[in-house]
């Protein structure tokens, strides 16, 4: 029996992103794996083992949060994510905490601790001992939000659904600039974005969508050109009308990036890059017998 134990003392620390992470590294050597949610009332249990079961590397995992650790088979790994109060007994253990907050002590015996969103750093910082400490600066990639994250914020109309996955995420918000002639090659800066203009902004709607971005949010409340929803629809790209102003929808979307989920490809990519030059997936699997056992 092997298990490993990803967990913190509060949500939003990223232990999602680090859980999925550490299984994949895990399937990629060979290591049959699966990834379980336990229950949590106090984060996102449902959503997250529903991601979780998604995943090809992790076939047979969980698709939903479970009350207690289903028992593996034999030469399986599994990884989970659980609270605090819920660490199994036996497995060896991750603890992740968000740099800023009072996540508590590590768990007695924790393998590993994952500090996430450290000010000031870029990339990652290892610092050796007992437990292995892996610091990982604020990044924007990590911090990126989903559509269906901004319109939680919004009381916006729907006006095209698009064809974009709905975990795809945005690292930028960007806000249309006013001259007409800089349009494209400004938004082309951006390599993953939401784009916000004005409703009868149609030449920076036009702009923005030969960019490529992950939506288009068009403030003031009334409908666009025809023309904007014809090239949204032929790019496959949602439309979404917000009920104010681009100052007040801005300011709505400003606290979008404090929430958001680990889930999609671009963040499981990027944690699983910063994860992999760190001797995190070693330090768990040269582990004693008794911690994952």
């Amino acid at each position: 029996m092997s298990i490993i134990a990803v967990t913190s003392a509060e949500p939003g620390a990223g232990k999602t992103g680090v859980a999925a992470a550490i299984a994949r590294a895990l399937a990629y050597r060979g290591r049959p794996t699966r990834l379980v949610r336990l229950a949590d009332p106090a984060g996102r249990a449902a959503e997250d083992a529903a991601w979780f079961a998604a995943l090809d590397f992790a076939p047979g995992s969980p698709a939903e949060a479970l009350s207690e650790i289903p028992a593996p088979a034999a030469g399986e790994t599994l990884v989970v994510e659980c609270p605090a109060s819920a660490v199994p007994a036996g497995a060896a253990v991750v603890a992740v905490s968000r740099a800023g907050k009072a996540g508590g002590p590590a768990p007695a015996g924790a393998v590993a601790v994952v500090v996430t969103a450290v000010p000031g750093l870029r990339g990652v910082r290892v610092v050796e001992g007992s437990p292995l400490q892996i610091e990982v600066g604020e990044d924007r990639t990590l911090a990126g939000f989903a559509l269906d994250e901004a319109l939680r914020w919004l009381h916006a109309e729907v006006l095209l659904p698009g064809d974009v996955p709905a975990d795809t995420t945005s690292d930028y918000l960007v806000i249309a600039p006013i001259g007409s002639d800089a349009g494209q090659p400004y938004f082309r800066r951006f390599p993953s974005m939401t784009v916000v203009a004005r409703f009868d902004r149609t030449d920076m709607h036009l702009a923005a969508l030969r960019a490529n971005p992950n939506a288009l949010i068009l403030t003031g409340g009334r409908h666009p050109s025809g023309y904007t929803l014809d090239a949204a629809s032929a790019s496959g790209v949602p439309v979404v009308l917000s009920r104010t102003d681009t100052e007040n929808t801005v300011i709505a979307l400003e606290r979008v990036f404090e929430g958001t989920r680990f889930r999609g490809e671009r963040k499981l990519d990027r944690m699983s890059d910063l994860l992999a030059g760190t001797p995190l997936l070693d330090a768990l699997l040269g582990a004693p017998a008794s911690a994952t056992a």
